[in-house]
């Protein structure tokens, strides 16, 4: 599914779901177990820019990127957090391995 620039697969609706969820769940104020409700929404939107701007990243190496910056998010404030997954999005786009 094509909406402008943007490409979304059946893995995207992953995504968006999970950003639908947490969204309700920050706004009835319920506890989310670990998280920051609106840092994990931060992520779940930026992960669902970058994988919809490129659909052609492989999912396997995208996916170990995304579980190990959900992990960072607990111990680390969000702008590092942010900072770890671009940079490695970067070197991993350098490197070729996405």
């Amino acid at each position: 599914m094509r909406i402008g620039p943007f490409y979304f697969d059946t893995k995207e609706l992953f995504l968006i779901l999970a950003a639908l969820f947490v969204l309700i769940a920050f706004y009835f104020g319920w506890p989310l177990w670990l998280f920051s409700a609106s840092d994990l929404l931060m992520i779940i939107i930026i992960m669902l820019i970058t994988k919809g701007l490129l659909p052609a990243i492989h999912n396997e190496a995208y996916f170990l990127l995304s579980l190990l910056t959900l992990f960072l998010l607990i111990y680390l404030p969000l702008w590092q957090t942010i900072a770890f997954y671009f940079l490695s999005f970067f070197f991993f786009k350098l490197f070729k391995v996405i």
